[in-house]
């Protein structure tokens, strides 16, 4: 039911307006509530992860002709590699771990519980 005000101009009745704010209120928690039912334990993979693997050697280098990546990797360095050996080390190290992230699976265990976890992204002693 409305109600008109003394100019004439329709107004909604309380019981309306109560209505329309429970409506709101009731779509706006649907996608929380999907949240919750979607979130899965740490260390496993959602439903709707993408387990692509790319081959890390080839003809072509991955990632030009291949589906859009979910995540990418930036590297910038400060090398301090003091002769060719110590810098043909750190690139063979590099082209590693590169291969191993290209591939995914779990993470090598860490060899030093100081050290950051293999996985991290840190290259740390190795």
């Amino acid at each position: 039911m409305q109600y008109k005000d003394e100019n004439g101009v329709n107004e909604p009745s309380r019981r309306r307006l109560l209505k329309g704010i429970g409506a709101l209120a009731l779509a706006g928690s649907c996608p929380v509530a999907h949240a919750q039912k979607t979130q899965s334990a740490p260390g496993t993979l959602s439903p709707y992860a993408r387990n692509e693997k790319q081959p890390f050697y080839g003809e072509h280098q991955a990632g030009i002709l291949t589906p859009q990546q979910a995540a990418m990797m930036l590297v910038a360095f400060d090398v301090l590699a003091s002769d060719k050996a110590d810098l043909e080390r750190l690139f063979r190290l590099l082209t590693q771990r590169f291969a191993f992230l290209t591939q995914g699976g779990a993470a090598p265990e860490t060899p030093n519980p100081r050290l950051p976890p293999l996985d991290s992204g840190i290259l740390g002693g190795y």
